[in-house]
């Protein structure tokens, strides 16, 4: 009997885990569906992932509206060490820290702005008589104090830059006034990428003495800010030169500017002014991309949300004044469906969401318990500052 034999080759199959480790795009898909907390601890699995996990273009996909889950709110009178009120924005929102101690017990902390997940914030520490200033990520814990810088004259404000869908590098914009005068003032920009200060001899630029300048908004690669009166300016931080930005025409009645709302949302910088009473009815404008001008976005009239919560009336006044009505803009987002924006209202007690679109409005959450619903008098403004879930490493 005659056996024939066969020669049976088995080939080595690679196990999947070695597959997805080569297949950068198979990986990627993968972590974009995890959430932030593990991605941190991915980061330090090994270089490699540490590389695809920084990369700006992950990030754009991770949040490509670079949407805000949360506003952190405090009081004017509780800025030192103050206890942040979280109201969540969206359906997965969680509650991440309740206060910032990230220096020792006898330091003040103040957060002069949210940029894009990170935090600019200083601490003045009461025993050495000392201002330091730190770019804080609330999402990683981590923080970097910042160089001491060259004293040109005293610190008008410091500004904080950063765009993680163009580079993982922030720049701290700090405005000092000039030695020689109050009102001629220059810039320093602190580069995260080479950790140092730098002083621009060009950016200089002089307001009359009786013009402040405020806001200072991150937005379209520029510190934008708003004059009590005029055309406004803002810092090119790419160009490294101070330029105009023009304002809506003032009413020949005012004397300056009563600005309710400035900032950036969602790629767009957003002006409100309210110059006559009624305060309920007002605009919401936008600010052309090339700096052209502003064109009115929305028409607001918070009639029906008054006739839904007395409270903000204040009858001790008369209707005829701005104030008469108490509640305060602190910020415009997107709805989850991407379809229409919504207003975050602040009233006594309260906070509110109000869509711009079809004028429909419901209660966010409550704040200050010890607040009467029904009474105006202690009602006071918020700081807000918008919480971004970030891997940017500071």
């Amino acid at each position: 009997m005659t056996f024939s034999s066969k020669v049976i080759k088995i080939e080595t199959i690679s196990p999947s885990s070695e597959i997805i480790a080569h297949n950068d795009d198979l990986l990627t898909e993968i972590l974009l569906r995890l959430p932030i907390k593990s991605l941190l601890k991915f980061k330090c699995v090994s270089k490699h992932w540490l590389s695809l996990i920084s990369d700006p273009l992950f990030y754009l996909r991770l949040n490509p509206t670079n949407c805000p889950c949360a506003l952190m709110v405090h009081k004017w009178s509780r800025l030192d060490n103050p206890e942040f009120y979280f109201i969540k924005l969206g359906s997965n929102s969680k509650l991440s820290f309740r206060t910032l101690h990230f220096v020792n017990n006898s330091s003040v902390i103040k957060i002069f702005q949210s940029c894009n997940g990170l935090l600019l914030c200083n601490s003045f520490c009461k025993n050495l008589w000392k201002l330091n200033y730190y770019v804080h990520n609330p999402t990683t814990q981590q923080r970097k104090l910042l160089p001491e810088m060259n004293q040109l004259g005293k610190i008008y404000d410091l500004y904080l830059a950063f765009d993680p869908r163009k580079s993982p590098y922030y720049k701290v914009i700090c405005v000092h006034s000039c030695h020689i005068s109050q009102s001629v003032y220059r810039i320093q920009i602190y580069s995260a990428e080479t950790g140092r200060w730098g002083v621009l001899s060009t950016a200089t630029f002089t307001l009359p003495f009786n013009i402040g300048f405020h806001g200072g908004v991150f937005w379209n690669n520029s510190i934008n800010w708003y004059t009590d009166s005029g055309s406004s300016i803002r810092f090119d931080i790419g160009e490294e030169k101070v330029k105009e930005m023009p304002m809506p025409p003032m009413r020949d009645a005012c004397y300056r500017r009563m600005v309710t709302y400035f900032g950036e949302s969602r790629g767009h910088l957003r002006l409100v002014e309210i110059h006559s009473a009624p305060s309920t009815k007002f605009n919401v404008c936008e600010m052309e991309r090339d700096y052209s001008g502003w064109s009115v976005k929305y028409c607001v009239n918070l009639e029906s949300v008054v006739s839904a919560f007395p409270g903000m009336i204040r009858p001790y006044l008369d209707p005829s004044e701005l104030n008469y009505y108490a509640f305060q803009v602190i910020g415009i987002e997107r709805e989850e469906t991407h379809k229409g924006e919504y207003l975050v209202l602040h009233i006594p007690a309260k906070f509110i969401r109000y869509n711009l679109k079809d004028g429909s409005f419901r209660k966010l959450c409550d704040f200050a318990p010890n607040y009467k619903p029904e009474d105006a008098y202690t009602f006071g403004h918020c700081h807000a500052y918008k919480y971004i879930e970030s891997l940017a490493c500071v």
